[in-house]
């Protein structure tokens, strides 16, 4: 026998609970597609800066989408098929990610200074392998440098002058010994120029910020987006565990009755 909800509540949790996860579950399986497409394009994924501890974007792609599938599975069976158990499993998982995060949100808290110094030395790892075929061979320290810091618009982490440090940008200092002046990347560089120069104070030709404060200075200016927008993600996600529970308790309740019912009918 079936334990259909019937409530008008119960109802409605259930058709919010599906938009939600079927959202979800299309979110997930588009960042897995692009995840999988990067792969076999570029072979990222099977590519790690071991050096570094630095596991490539496309795999990251794939692992998120792989967990929006998972987590939204058992939503949306449960609700369709009205399977209680699953419920209770989806929910569990939802209350885990909320302690999660929880948990994440106090440690980066608490431990922001080692994670800034951890970045640093990432950074000046990957540094140290800009432009290096040998080392680099997918392209891909040299391609994630040269798009931070166009989108930023910055260069070096500290600063213009990191790139003529032998300790920071060992390959590319290297590369560059017989140069009479001091060769920036050209990402680097603003718009209008496809070369330019450190120390070359005459003409704005490069990005003169770091990209350690450039990065600083957009967190500052996106703090509040970056606060509603978690606020509003623990609401949501509140919002459907408590969805999840007025189903699976409808459903325990009917469960509940025709079980009375079925004694009550025994008896007699």
């Amino acid at each position: 026998m079936a334990f259909m909800v019937t409530t008008c509540a119960g109802k409605t949790s259930k058709v919010l609970l599906l938009i939600v996860n079927i959202s979800i579950f299309l979110v997930g399986a588009g960042i897995l597609g692009l995840g999988v497409y990067y792969h076999l394009n570029d072979g990222l994924y099977e590519y790690v800066f071991r050096e570094a501890e630095v596991i490539t974007i496309p795999s990251i792609m794939m692992f998120f989408g792989s967990i929006f599938i998972f987590i939204s599975f058992f939503s949306i069976v449960g609700a369709i098929c009205e399977v209680a158990v699953m419920l209770k499993v989806y929910m569990g998982i939802v209350a885990i990610v909320i302690v999660l995060e929880a948990v994440i949100m106090a440690v980066c808290v608490a431990m922001r200074g080692d994670a800034e110094t951890h970045a640093i030395r990432v950074v000046h790892n990957l540094m140290e392998h800009y432009g290096n075929t040998t080392s680099d061979e997918l392209n891909v320290i040299t391609k994630t440098i040269d798009k931070t810091q166009e989108w930023l618009e910055c260069c070096g982490l500290d600063g213009p002058a990191d790139w003529t440090d032998p300790d920071k940008a060992t390959y590319w200092v290297n590369i560059h010994l017989d140069a009479m002046e001091d060769e920036l990347p050209s990402s680097c560089c603003v718009d209008t120029y496809e070369t330019c120069v450190y120390g070359n104070s005459t003409i704005e030709s490069f990005y003169e910020v770091g990209c350690k404060t450039a990065l600083q200075d957009f967190v500052k200016d996106n703090v509040v987006y970056i606060t509603v927008s978690g606020i509003a993600l623990i609401i949501a996600q509140c919002m459907i565990l408590i969805c999840a529970l007025k189903i699976r308790f409808e459903l325990d309740t009917n469960y509940d009755i025709y079980c009375v019912d079925d004694m009550q009918m025994t008896s007699m």
